[in-house]
C-alpha cells in the first residue's frame, strides 16, 4: 500500500497490525520532547532530571540512548518495557507525521525493517490508527513545543547580542520540566501541579517567560550601552 506524501491525511485509508517482533526497535534515533520525557520519567519513578541523566544521550533529554547492539534502551526480552508511555514516534510507526508552517499536517509511510512481522491492511483510516495508538495527547504536546521553538527562534533572532542570549540560556536547563517547575513554585510559593498535562501547560508558560526575560535583559543592556556611549 502506498501513501502519497502530498495527500495523506487522517481520512486516508490505512491499517497496520503490529506482531510485536521488536525489529523496529533497533538502530532508530528516538527524539523526545519534555512531555514525553516526563511521561517516561513517571513510568520509571524518576524526576525528569534523573531520567534525562540516566536514559538520554549525553543527559541532554532530547534523544533516547541505545544499547551497544543498537536496540532501544527500553527494549527488554518481552518487548517494550515502557509501552504504555512510549514516545509519539513509536506510536506513529510505521507512519511519519509532518506539520507545515501553517499548522496543517500530512503523513507518510515509513520504510520498516525488511524482516518485520507487521502487516499493512486497507482496513480503517489513519485517524483510526492514531486513535488506537493513543497518539492525540502526544501530538498535541509535540505541536505545542514545536510552536514554542518556532516563536523562540524568531524572537531570539532579533537580538544581536548572542553572548547575552547564550548566557541566559545557560542559567537554567529550559527543557527540564520538573526542575523548571520546582524553581518557579519555590519562588512563587504555589503548589506544583500534579496532573501531567497541567504541568506541561505551566512548563510552556515558563518557557515563554524565559524568552521574555532574555528580551528584557537584552533591552536593558542595550540601553546601558547607549547611555555609556553618550557619556
Amino acid at each position: 500500500m502506498t501513501i502519497p506524501s502530498s495527500a495523506a491525511s487522517r481520512s486516508t485509508p490505512f491499517g497496520y497490525a503490529c506482531r510485536r517482533c521488536s525489529r523496529c526497535c533497533s538502530d532508530k534515533q528516538i527524539q523526545v520532547n519534555p512531555y514525553e520525557v516526563a511521561r517516561l520519567a513517571r513510568a520509571k519513578r524518576q524526576s525528569t532530571s534523573e531520567f534525562r541523566a540516566a536514559w538520554t544521550v549525553d543527559g541532554h533529554g532530547t534523544v533516547l540512548r541505545q544499547n551497544e547492539d543498537g536496540t532501544c534502551v527500553f527494549l527488554g526480552p518481552e518487548g517494550c518495557q515502557v509501552h504504555q508511555d512510549r514516545p509519539l514516534v513509536c506510536r506513529l510507526y510505521p507512519l511519519g507525521r509532518y506539520v507545515r508552517s501553517d499548522g496543517s499536517e500530512y503523513f507518510t509511510r515509513l520504510e520498516g525493517h525488511p524482516q518485520s512481522a507487521g502487516e499493512y491492511t486497507d482496513r480503517g483510516m489513519i485517524a483510526d490508527y492514531l486513535a488506537a495508538q493513543g497518539a492525540q495527547p502526544f501530538m498535541d504536546a509535540a505541536d505545542a513545543y514545536f510552536r514554542w521553538v518556532c516563536v523562540a527562534r524568531e524572537r531570539l533572532a532579533l537580538m544581536s547580542d548572542h553572548a547575552a542570549v547564550q548566557a541566559g540560556a545557560e542559567d537554567a536547563d529550559l527543557l527540564d520540566m520538573d526542575a523548571m517547575i520546582a524553581r518557579n513554585c519555590e519562588v512563587t510559593g504555589e503548589a506544583q501541579p500534579a496532573n501531567l498535562e497541567d504541568r506541561m501547560r505551566l512548563h510552556l508558560r515558563l518557557l515563554d517567560d524565559a524568552i521574555g526575560n532574555l528580551e528584557d535583559q537584552h533591552a536593558q543592556e542595550g540601553n546601558s550601552d547607549a547611555r555609556a556611549e553618550r557619556v
